[in-house]
Protein backbone atom coordinates (compact mmCIF):
# COMPACT_ATOMS: atom_id res chain seq x y z
CA UNK A 1 0.00 0.00 0.00
CA UNK A 2 1.30 3.45 -0.89
CA UNK A 3 1.82 5.80 2.06
CA UNK A 4 -0.08 9.04 2.57
CA UNK A 5 2.81 11.50 2.86
CA UNK A 6 5.80 12.58 0.80
CA UNK A 7 8.12 12.60 3.82
CA UNK A 8 7.54 11.15 7.33
CA UNK A 9 7.40 14.57 8.94
CA UNK A 10 7.61 15.04 12.70
CA UNK A 11 4.08 15.89 13.87
CA UNK A 12 2.56 15.28 10.44
CA UNK A 13 -1.18 15.34 9.82
CA UNK A 14 -1.47 12.00 8.01
CA UNK A 15 -4.45 10.72 10.02
CA UNK A 16 -6.59 13.85 9.79
CA UNK A 17 -5.50 15.32 6.46
CA UNK A 18 -8.92 14.86 4.85
CA UNK A 19 -10.46 17.29 7.33
CA UNK A 20 -8.18 20.06 6.09
CA UNK A 21 -9.36 19.46 2.53
CA UNK A 22 -12.97 19.59 3.67
CA UNK A 23 -12.43 22.82 5.60
CA UNK A 24 -10.99 24.40 2.43
CA UNK A 25 -13.67 23.02 0.11
CA UNK A 26 -14.79 25.54 -2.49
CA UNK A 27 -11.58 27.59 -2.47
CA UNK A 28 -10.08 28.09 -5.93
CA UNK A 29 -6.67 29.27 -4.60
CA UNK A 30 -4.96 27.92 -1.48
CA UNK A 31 -1.67 28.97 0.09
CA UNK A 32 -0.02 26.32 2.28
CA UNK A 33 2.23 28.21 4.68
CA UNK A 34 4.09 25.24 6.23
CA UNK A 35 4.30 22.31 3.80
CA UNK A 36 5.97 19.70 6.02
CA UNK A 37 5.27 16.18 4.78
CA UNK A 38 2.44 17.50 2.54
CA UNK A 39 -0.09 14.83 3.55
CA UNK A 40 -2.91 17.38 3.21
CA UNK A 41 -2.20 18.30 -0.42
CA UNK A 42 -4.07 15.39 -2.10
CA UNK A 43 -7.20 16.46 -0.19
CA UNK A 44 -7.04 20.12 -1.29
CA UNK A 45 -8.97 20.44 -4.55
CA UNK A 46 -8.23 24.08 -5.34
CA UNK A 47 -7.31 24.97 -8.91
CA UNK A 48 -4.14 26.69 -7.69
CA UNK A 49 -2.05 25.55 -4.69
CA UNK A 50 1.05 27.46 -3.60
CA UNK A 51 3.14 25.28 -1.28
CA UNK A 52 5.73 26.90 0.98
CA UNK A 53 8.34 25.76 3.48
CA UNK A 54 11.73 27.07 4.60
CA UNK A 55 12.98 23.46 4.56
CA UNK A 56 14.66 23.40 1.14
CA UNK A 57 15.21 19.64 1.07
CA UNK A 58 11.51 18.74 1.25
CA UNK A 59 10.54 21.41 -1.29
CA UNK A 60 13.30 20.21 -3.63
CA UNK A 61 12.04 16.62 -3.29
CA UNK A 62 8.51 17.77 -4.15
CA UNK A 63 9.76 19.63 -7.22
CA UNK A 64 11.63 16.55 -8.48
CA UNK A 65 8.58 14.33 -7.90
CA UNK A 66 6.46 16.83 -9.85
CA UNK A 67 8.90 16.85 -12.79
CA UNK A 68 7.89 14.36 -15.51
CA UNK A 69 11.51 13.93 -16.69
CA UNK A 70 13.22 13.69 -13.30
CA UNK A 71 10.63 11.56 -11.48
CA UNK A 72 11.30 8.28 -13.38
CA UNK A 73 15.04 8.72 -12.89
CA UNK A 74 14.54 9.28 -9.16
CA UNK A 75 12.47 6.11 -8.85
CA UNK A 76 15.06 4.03 -10.73
CA UNK A 77 17.87 5.33 -8.54
CA UNK A 78 15.96 4.70 -5.32
CA UNK A 79 15.02 1.16 -6.41
CA UNK A 80 18.72 0.30 -6.75
CA UNK A 81 19.56 1.30 -3.17
CA UNK A 82 20.57 -1.35 -0.65
CA UNK A 83 18.94 -0.99 2.77
CA UNK A 84 22.21 -0.63 4.69
CA UNK A 85 23.69 1.73 7.32
CA UNK A 86 26.44 2.85 4.92
CA UNK A 87 23.86 3.90 2.34
CA UNK A 88 21.96 5.97 4.89
CA UNK A 89 25.14 7.52 6.31
CA UNK A 90 26.30 8.60 2.85
CA UNK A 91 22.98 10.33 2.17
CA UNK A 92 22.92 11.93 5.62
CA UNK A 93 26.35 13.41 5.01
CA UNK A 94 25.22 14.84 1.67
CA UNK A 95 22.12 16.46 3.16
CA UNK A 96 23.76 17.77 6.33
CA UNK A 97 26.69 19.30 4.45
CA UNK A 98 24.78 21.25 1.82
CA UNK A 99 21.29 22.27 0.75
CA UNK A 100 19.69 22.27 -2.71
CA UNK A 101 20.23 25.37 -4.80
CA UNK A 102 17.68 28.19 -4.36
CA UNK A 103 14.60 27.97 -6.55
CA UNK A 104 15.80 30.82 -8.76
CA UNK A 105 18.81 28.69 -9.78
CA UNK A 106 16.69 26.67 -12.22
CA UNK A 107 15.76 23.00 -12.24
CA UNK A 108 15.33 21.07 -9.00
CA UNK A 109 18.32 19.07 -7.79
CA UNK A 110 17.92 15.33 -8.45
CA UNK A 111 20.91 14.06 -6.37
CA UNK A 112 19.74 16.02 -3.33
CA UNK A 113 16.18 14.71 -3.74
CA UNK A 114 17.53 11.15 -3.94
CA UNK A 115 19.65 11.61 -0.81
CA UNK A 116 16.85 13.26 1.14
CA UNK A 117 14.34 10.54 0.27
CA UNK A 118 16.80 7.92 1.60
CA UNK A 119 17.33 9.94 4.80
CA UNK A 120 13.57 10.15 5.33
CA UNK A 121 12.58 6.57 4.55
CA UNK A 122 15.61 4.47 5.57
CA UNK A 123 15.97 6.34 8.84
CA UNK A 124 13.60 6.28 11.77
CA UNK A 125 10.08 7.50 11.11
CA UNK A 126 8.88 11.00 12.00
CA UNK A 127 12.34 12.58 12.13
CA UNK A 128 11.93 14.62 8.96
CA UNK A 129 11.98 18.34 9.64
CA UNK A 130 13.62 18.24 13.08
CA UNK A 131 17.02 19.68 13.92
CA UNK A 132 18.81 16.30 14.02
CA UNK A 133 17.03 14.58 11.13
CA UNK A 134 20.32 13.65 9.49
CA UNK A 135 21.57 11.50 12.37
CA UNK A 136 20.97 7.89 13.36
CA UNK A 137 21.06 4.41 11.88
CA UNK A 138 18.49 2.71 9.65
CA UNK A 139 15.23 1.61 11.19
CA UNK A 140 15.97 -2.13 11.06
CA UNK A 141 13.58 -4.68 12.60
CA UNK A 142 15.24 -7.33 14.77
CA UNK A 143 12.06 -9.26 15.60
CA UNK A 144 8.92 -10.26 13.76
CA UNK A 145 6.35 -8.07 15.52
CA UNK A 146 5.35 -4.82 13.79
CA UNK A 147 6.06 -3.69 10.26
CA UNK A 148 9.16 -4.14 8.16
CA UNK A 149 11.34 -1.12 7.44
CA UNK A 150 12.28 -2.22 3.94
CA UNK A 151 8.58 -2.65 3.13
CA UNK A 152 8.02 0.91 4.35
CA UNK A 153 10.81 2.14 2.06
CA UNK A 154 9.32 0.33 -0.93
CA UNK A 155 5.84 1.65 -0.06
CA UNK A 156 7.26 5.16 0.03
CA UNK A 157 8.65 4.68 -3.48
CA UNK A 158 5.19 3.61 -4.64
CA UNK A 159 3.87 6.86 -3.16
CA UNK A 160 5.93 8.93 -5.59
CA UNK A 161 3.76 8.43 -8.66
CA UNK A 162 0.37 9.03 -6.93
CA UNK A 163 1.82 12.09 -5.17
CA UNK A 164 3.12 13.48 -8.44
CA UNK A 165 -0.45 13.90 -9.69
CA UNK A 166 -1.07 16.39 -6.89
CA UNK A 167 2.35 18.06 -6.93
CA UNK A 168 2.12 18.78 -10.66
CA UNK A 169 -0.76 21.15 -9.78
CA UNK A 170 1.35 23.04 -7.23
CA UNK A 171 3.65 26.04 -7.26
CA UNK A 172 6.48 25.95 -4.71
CA UNK A 173 8.15 28.57 -2.55
CA UNK A 174 10.79 28.58 0.22
CA UNK A 175 9.91 31.81 1.99
CA UNK A 176 9.70 32.86 5.61
CA UNK A 177 6.11 32.27 6.70
CA UNK A 178 5.44 35.95 7.44
CA UNK A 179 6.83 37.04 4.08
CA UNK A 180 4.65 34.39 2.43
CA UNK A 181 1.50 35.55 4.23
CA UNK A 182 2.25 39.16 3.35
CA UNK A 183 2.22 38.20 -0.34
CA UNK A 184 -1.15 36.39 -0.13
CA UNK A 185 -4.10 38.39 -1.48
CA UNK A 186 -7.22 38.72 0.67
CA UNK A 187 -9.91 37.73 -1.82
CA UNK A 188 -13.13 35.73 -1.92
CA UNK A 189 -12.42 32.16 -3.01
CA UNK A 190 -8.92 32.19 -1.52
CA UNK A 191 -7.81 29.93 1.32
CA UNK A 192 -4.83 29.76 3.68
CA UNK A 193 -3.72 26.60 5.49
CA UNK A 194 -1.27 27.01 8.38
CA UNK A 195 0.18 24.05 10.29
CA UNK A 196 2.88 25.83 12.32
CA UNK A 197 5.18 24.43 15.02
CA UNK A 198 3.01 23.64 18.04
CA UNK A 199 3.93 25.21 21.41
CA UNK A 200 6.59 23.23 23.30
CA UNK A 201 6.77 20.14 21.07
CA UNK A 202 7.47 22.29 18.02
CA UNK A 203 10.84 23.30 19.41
CA UNK A 204 12.34 20.16 17.87
CA UNK A 205 11.86 21.50 14.33
CA UNK A 206 14.83 22.91 12.44
CA UNK A 207 12.66 25.94 11.65
CA UNK A 208 10.78 26.53 14.91
CA UNK A 209 8.94 29.28 16.74
CA UNK A 210 11.63 29.73 19.40
CA UNK A 211 13.20 27.77 22.23
CA UNK A 212 11.59 29.52 25.23
CA UNK A 213 8.02 30.20 26.30
CA UNK A 214 8.52 33.93 25.71
CA UNK A 215 9.95 33.45 22.21
CA UNK A 216 7.13 31.10 21.26
CA UNK A 217 4.47 33.42 22.65
CA UNK A 218 5.82 36.35 20.65
CA UNK A 219 6.12 34.30 17.43
CA UNK A 220 2.62 32.82 17.73
CA UNK A 221 1.08 36.23 18.45
CA UNK A 222 2.76 37.55 15.31
CA UNK A 223 1.39 34.59 13.33
CA UNK A 224 -2.13 35.13 14.72
CA UNK A 225 -1.97 38.79 13.70
CA UNK A 226 -0.80 37.84 10.21
CA UNK A 227 -3.66 35.37 9.80
CA UNK A 228 -6.30 37.60 11.33
CA UNK A 229 -5.77 40.36 8.78
CA UNK A 230 -7.63 38.21 6.22
CA UNK A 231 -11.27 39.29 6.10
CA UNK A 232 -12.43 37.46 2.95
CA UNK A 233 -9.91 34.62 2.63
CA UNK A 234 -10.82 31.40 4.46
CA UNK A 235 -8.10 30.61 7.01
CA UNK A 236 -7.57 27.13 8.45
CA UNK A 237 -4.97 26.53 11.17
CA UNK A 238 -4.04 23.25 12.86
CA UNK A 239 -2.89 23.02 16.49
CA UNK A 240 -2.83 20.83 19.55
CA UNK A 241 -5.22 22.04 22.24
CA UNK A 242 -3.14 24.55 24.26
CA UNK A 243 -4.05 27.47 26.59
CA UNK A 244 -1.93 29.97 24.65
CA UNK A 245 -3.63 29.01 21.38
CA UNK A 246 -7.04 29.21 23.05
CA UNK A 247 -6.25 32.78 24.13
CA UNK A 248 -4.87 33.88 20.78
CA UNK A 249 -7.60 32.46 18.53
CA UNK A 250 -10.68 33.68 20.31
CA UNK A 251 -14.19 32.84 19.16
CA UNK A 252 -15.01 36.49 19.81
CA UNK A 253 -12.55 37.43 17.05
CA UNK A 254 -14.33 35.25 14.50
CA UNK A 255 -12.43 31.96 14.92
CA UNK A 256 -14.40 28.70 14.87
CA UNK A 257 -12.90 25.72 16.70
CA UNK A 258 -13.25 22.22 15.22
CA UNK A 259 -12.06 19.59 17.73
CA UNK A 260 -10.41 16.44 16.35
CA UNK A 261 -8.49 13.53 17.84
CA UNK A 262 -5.15 12.56 16.31
CA UNK A 263 -2.35 10.21 17.35
CA UNK A 264 1.12 10.84 18.74
CA UNK A 265 4.10 8.81 17.54
CA UNK A 266 3.63 6.68 20.68
CA UNK A 267 0.11 5.89 19.36
CA UNK A 268 -1.51 7.75 22.26
CA UNK A 269 -4.52 9.87 21.36
CA UNK A 270 -3.81 13.58 20.97
CA UNK A 271 -6.51 16.29 21.10
CA UNK A 272 -6.14 18.48 18.04
CA UNK A 273 -8.13 21.36 16.64
CA UNK A 274 -8.70 23.03 13.31
CA UNK A 275 -9.32 26.73 13.82
CA UNK A 276 -11.23 28.32 10.95
CA UNK A 277 -11.95 31.92 10.04
CA UNK A 278 -14.27 33.18 7.29
CA UNK A 279 -15.50 29.63 6.71
CA UNK A 280 -17.91 28.74 3.95
CA UNK A 281 -20.60 26.06 3.95
CA UNK A 282 -19.60 23.63 6.74
CA UNK A 283 -21.80 20.66 5.84
CA UNK A 284 -19.11 18.34 4.41
CA UNK A 285 -16.68 19.10 7.23
CA UNK A 286 -19.37 18.45 9.82
CA UNK A 287 -20.27 15.17 8.11
CA UNK A 288 -16.65 14.01 8.35
CA UNK A 289 -16.21 15.02 11.98
CA UNK A 290 -19.58 13.86 13.29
Amino acid sequence: MALSTLAPWFGSNRMLAEHVGSALEGCSWVGVVFAGGMSELPHIKARTIVVNDLHRHVINLARVVADDLLRPVLIRRLARKAFHPDQLKECQEICSRLEPMPTWAGSPDLPFAEAYFVCCWMGRSSKAGIDDEFNGRPSIRWKSDGGDSMVRYMSAMRTIVPFSQTLRRCTFETMDCFEFLERCEDLNGHGIYADPPFPKVGRRYKHNAGQTDAEEASWHKRLRDALQRFERTRVVARFYEHPMIRDLYSVADGWTWKPLVGRKQSNESAPEVLIVRNEGTPSLFDALTS
